[in-house]
């Protein structure tokens, strides 16, 4: 056998079997890190009173969400702005307000136009006890 700065050339084939058979697993762990970093993306916020919460829901389309609270539940009003054409002479912005009263336990959902073969983003509004949580991520969080 061949000696190569004190190690064997079989000692070299068998640390590189050790680690091609090593490989799955660090594939596993570098895809449980991208997943990781997805939910992160999907962070839910928790908005006070009176405070505006923007949240990207897509490259061309984004919402901004505030509450205020009154006699009836709490008044939820979001404002989406999708744009079409952006960067072009010809951009457009389409706008939809959306505003609903919620009482504890209950929520909202909103659905946002999308391309194909793009995944479907839903944005998440509930009220839970003293406290409004928005989340945004692809499909529905019911």
């Amino acid at each position: 056998m061949r000696k190569n700065q004190g190690r064997t050339w079989l000692d070299a084939k068998n640390e590189m079997t050790r680690f091609v058979k090593g490989l799955p697993c660090i594939l596993v762990v570098l895809l449980a890190s991208a997943s990781l970093n997805v939910q992160a993306a999907q962070v839910e916020k928790t908005p006070r009173e009176g405070e505006a919460v923007v949240t990207k829901l897509n490259a061309n389309a984004s919402a901004i969400t505030y509450w205020v609270s009154k006699r009836d539940g709490w008044h939820v009003v979001t404002t989406i702005d999708i744009v079409i054409g952006p960067g072009d002479d010809a951009e457009k912005h389409a706008v939809v307000r959306f505003s609903s009263v919620l009482l504890p336990g209950q929520s909202q959902l909103i659905s946002v136009p999308f391309v194909i073969g793009e995944p479907q983003q839903v944005l998440h509004i509930r009220r839970l006890g003293d406290q409004i949580k928005i989340v945004c991520g692809p499909g529905s969080h019911e």
